[in-house]
Formats: C-alpha cells, sequence, structure tokens
C-alpha cells in the first residue's frame, strides 16, 4: 500500500514535459491504477474527505439538529416569525451539504446559539 503512494508521487515528480510541466496523462494512468486505500490514503493527506462514512458522531448530529430545526421551523411557521422559521429551515438542510463532524457540530451549535438569541 505505502509504495504504490510512493510510486505515485515519484511518478507525479517525474512526469514531466520537456517545458518542465507535470504531464497529466501520464499522471492519471497512475492514479486509475491505484487501489482504492491508496486513493483514500492519498486523498487525506492533502485533506480530502474520503467517502461518505457514515459514523454514530454524524448521525446522532444529523437526527439532533434536524430535530431541533424541525421544531423551529414549525413554531415559526405556526406564529409567523421569521427569524426561527429560516433558521429550522438552515438547521434542518444544512447536514447535506457539511461532510467533516467537526463542522457538522460548530455549525449546528452556532445555529442554535443564533435560535436561542434571536427569537422573536
Amino acid at each position: 500500500m505505502m509504495v504504490s503512494l510512493w510510486a505515485f508521487h515519484a511518478s507525479v515528480l517525474q512526469a514531466q514535459s520537456p517545458s518542465g510541466e507535470p504531464n497529466l496523462s501520464s499522471t492519471l494512468d497512475d492514479l486509475a491504477r491505484m487501489s482504492d486505500t491508496d486513493k483514500n490514503l492519498l486523498l487525506s493527506t492533502v485533506g480530502a474527505e474520503t467517502g461518505g462514512g457514515f459514523t454514530w458522531a454524524k448521525i446522532v448530529a444529523w437526527l439532533l439538529f434536524g430535530g431541533i430545526g424541525f421544531v423551529a421551523f414549525m413554531y415559526g411557521k405556526s406564529n409567523r416569525f421569521f427569524k426561527p422559521l429560516i433558521i429550522g429551515l438552515v438547521l434542518m438542510v444544512y447536514p447535506y451539504f457539511i461532510s467533516h463532524t467537526f463542522w457538522l457540530y460548530a455549525i449546528g451549535i452556532g445555529l442554535c446559539v443564533a435560535l436561542y438569541f434571536w427569537r422573536d
């Protein structure tokens, strides 16, 4: 596994055109030959999220902040309060766009604090 990752890094450095720019086609060929494990390892070294990764922490955050958002949305809708309605809608939707667990909780807690202080 590590050998092919180092080979990929070496091929990126060596695959250069005469002008000194990397040769993209040979680098992509090397990437296509890598195993999924090596691709995930390579992506994680540059900070990219690999795979969907259902973890209990993410599932709990989705349920917790989605439930709070639903209650806030219904409260704002029934009482015609704009701020809880919008914050509740954002609480229900934002987990679909955030993949990192830390940011999932940080944004959710921030929105809940905003919901508490900006209520009508």
